[in-house]
């Protein structure tokens, strides 16, 4: 499609120029014509022949008009495709619908391998041998509220309609399985998202877990994060696009 419309405008831009060349090159012949025959054309058959040229230079000034203006016309569809394509892609990123890499932070957390011996949780309560969804919840949002541009756990990119919940003893997010480890991934200023995510009191109780109990959580900062693209529905049922009649201002 791009070499069509590129092919278009070569086209269009050569027709323009032949056109002025075959312009220049009758007015030139047509004068050296009229030139010769002077001293033995009448007056009547010289207006005649000038006549003749100028219709003829009118014309070809016309097509001109008409290829220059048809030119200007693909310019303009151009510029307006490359602003709706930036658009575009702007909505899809700010979506979650591209996948994305730059600096930010990788938290890893897992159960404790304790978790395996019943013998050692029966005397503690054995929720503090395992990651819960909850932890997820929290660290991402703490992450937001570090500025995180894009943000997944365990290759499931997280968007507004994202969820993160525990069904038994397993955890969904986007209403997929995932299993530990479990890896939170955040695209950001890696300084302000460590800051934000020591702030919050789930990190305090996940590093009073990992040195009595033995669970894993390591908060690192990283140059090069990946983040994929989300892969899930984004269909709304309930909600429309609201028009220009038929938006009007709500009172809080």
């Amino acid at each position: 499609m791009e070499w069509e419309k590129r092919s278009q405008a070569i086209t269009v831009v050569t027709l323009v120029c032949f056109f002025i060349g075959l312009s220049i090159t009758v007015q030139w012949r047509t004068q050296t014509e009229i030139n010769r025959m002077a001293s033995a054309t009448s007056v009547d058959e010289l207006t005649t022949t000038l006549i003749q040229t100028e219709r003829s230079k009118e014309a070809l000034t016309t097509q001109i008009e008409d290829l220059r203006s048809q030119l200007d016309k693909y310019r303009e569809g151009e510029n307006s495709k490359q602003t709706l394509q930036q658009t575009l892609e702007k909505t899809r990123l700010a979506a979650g619908l591209t996948a994305v890499e730059g600096p930010g932070v990788i938290i890893t957390l897992d159960d404790s391998p304790l978790a395996q011996q019943l013998d050692t949780i029966r005397k503690n309560d054995p929720n503090q041998y395992y990651i819960h969804d909850s932890y997820l919840r929290d660290l991402v949002n703490a992450l937001w509220t570090g500025g995180a541009e894009a943000v997944s756990i365990n290759n499931q990119r997280l968007v507004s309609t994202s969820e993160i919940f525990c069904g038994g003893t397993t955890i969904f997010v986007n209403r997929e399985l995932v299993t530990p480890p479990f890896v939170i991934r955040a695209v950001g200023d890696p300084k302000t998202l460590m800051a934000s995510v020591n702030m919050v009191t789930t990190s305090l109780v996940l590093k009073g877990y990992r040195q009595q109990f033995g669970i894993v959580f390591d908060p690192v900062a990283s140059d090069k994060v990946q983040i994929p693209n989300y892969k899930g529905d984004t269909k709304f049922q309930y909600a429309h696009v609201v028009t220009g009649d038929e938006a009007v201002e709500t009172k809080p």
